[in-house]
């Protein structure tokens, strides 16, 4: 069954990559939904019974497919882009949570590995954050702080799930998860680019959303290789 989602999200995808452009529009908007519906449905048909990290990494999912649909609202509703803007970036960050709460939790991981890696995260947010501004001169704008944030989450759940695959507990949902926010973390680079770099055309929209999806369905599958 999660291997004909992943059929079906390829497609819905492809149709999407096809519609989406710099402006958006409805039709791109109804095939992205079809598309993160369906990484939410591959982690609920995973799960053979019921856990906190069954919970928290759906959670985490649902809140990436309210984030899909609020930045692609945005081109629908040009009068309200700045607050789909937000919203879609504190669904996001909101999910990361959920993320980082469920590799915690699963792999048992110590203290001192989540300060390291927290640790970790906050010298590359702060890093990210000045490259960008004084280097490549993103405009953020009223954004700074939201992406200040949510780069810090970004790579703190990535500095984890590196902790849990050190570790060498639940390999195959451990690589699945690292891989995932890797991919994660690399999409947000282009949509930074996009959002603050001013780099517009099809072939940053389309590197974009493959690396996305890839890390969404990874991190469904993640589940599968648990449950």
């Amino acid at each position: 069954m999660n291997y004909a989602f992943v059929v079906l999200a390829a497609i819905f995808l492809g149709i999407f990559c096809r519609f989406r452009d710099d402006n958006g529009s409805a039709k791109a908007l109804l095939f992205k939904t079809c598309t993160s519906v369906l990484f939410v449905l591959v982690a609920v048909f995973s799960i053979t019974e019921q856990s906190v990290f069954f919970a928290l990494t759906v959670s985490g999912l649902l809140f990436g497919l309210i984030g899909d649909i609020m930045l692609d609202l945005k081109f629908v509703d040009k009068a309200n882009a700045v607050l789909y803007t937000f919203a879609g970036m504190c669904a996001f960050a909101i999910g990361h949570l959920f993320y980082i709460g469920a590799v915690i939790f699963f792999f048992d991981l110590e203290f001192i590995d989540v300060l390291i890696s927290a640790l970790a995260a906050i010298v590359g947010a702060v890093a990210v954050i000045i490259t960008t501004l004084k280097v490549m001169k993103y405009n953020y704008e009223k954004y700074l702080s939201a992406a200040a944030v949510y780069s810090f989450l970004l790579i703190f759940f990535t500095a984890l799930t590196i902790c849990a695959l050190i570790k060498g507990e639940s390999l195959e949902s451990a690589w699945l998860l690292s891989i995932g926010s890797v991919c994660f973390l690399v999409s947000d680079v282009v949509l930074s680019m996009m959002y603050f770099g001013g780099k517009k055309g099809k072939s940053y929209i389309v590197i974009n959303h493959v690396l996305y999806y890839a890390a969404q369905f990874l991190i469904a599958f993640a589940v599968s290789a648990i449950g």
